[in-house]
């Protein structure tokens, strides 16, 4: 995972870059931002499974509207991966509901 992150942050920052840590030490507060609902989505098996968890259950911390929804047995991308596998199909349901319910009157 090193290698990764090495290749999205700028040289010489660690992962507590507000780009890739928006709770980290140097990052500003969102916690006044007045942000849409965000859907946030993870495989269960993704290597950054707990980063995305932690990311989600730190924007509700902040009383941020968030939709969280894991898909057990897959991995990062697994959407992409193969786009007409049972998850990818639900995942594509999850979406369209998510944008119903909060960007329809929109």
């Amino acid at each position: 995972m090193t290698m990764y992150w090495r290749l999205s942050i700028p040289v010489g920052d660690t992962t507590d870059h507000p780009l890739v840590n928006p709770f980290g030490p140097i990052s500003k507060s969102l916690e006044a931002v007045d942000l849409d609902p965000i859907l946030v989505v993870v495989g269960g098996n993704d290597l950054l499974k707990d980063r995305v968890e932690d990311y989600a259950k730190g924007l509700k911390n902040w009383g941020k509207n968030i939709d969280y929804v894991e898909y057990e047995g897959q991995q990062h991308g697994f959407f992409f991966i193969d786009l007409y596998s049972e998850p990818a199909n639900k995942l594509m349901l999850v979406i369209k509901q998510f944008i119903e319910n909060h960007f329809s009157g929109v």
